[in-house]
Formats: C-alpha cells, sequence, structure tokens
C-alpha cells in the first residue's frame, strides 16, 4: 500500500501487517530451502589418525 501507516485504517492497517508477515515468512522458508554455501578453495579430506599425531607433536614443538 502506498498510504502512510498512520493514516491507514485499523482494517488496512492489519491487512498490511498479514501481507509483511506473509513476504517474511515466504524468504525465511526460501532461504532454508536454499543448497549450503560451498567451500572455496581446495577438497577437503578427512586426516587419518596417523597424520593427525604427526601434526599435534607439530603443533607442540611450535607452541614450545
Amino acid at each position: 500500500m502506498n498510504t502512510p501507516y498512520h493514516l491507514m485504517t485499523p482494517a488496512e492497517r492489519t491487512a498490511a501487517r498479514i501481507a509483511q508477515n506473509r513476504a517474511m515468512s515466504e524468504k525465511v522458508a526460501t532461504a532454508k530451502t536454499q543448497a549450503p554455501p560451498v567451500r572455496s578453495g581446495t577438497d577437503f579430506t578427512r586426516a587419518t589418525p596417523q597424520e593427525r599425531s604427526a601434526l599435534g607433536s607439530l603443533i607442540r614443538k611450535v607452541r614450545s
């Protein structure tokens, strides 16, 4: 509606608020159905326990 809120009748205010709430709900619903963002960069692979232990010893050396 092009009418300023303070000039609307109570019925028009209610209708405007319902329309606004419906638009927000639809926007949230479409945001929830979108695919999650893709990581930028190379493919991520999980480290093996041996690789993690090697990294852990390296980190401990750097911190001390």
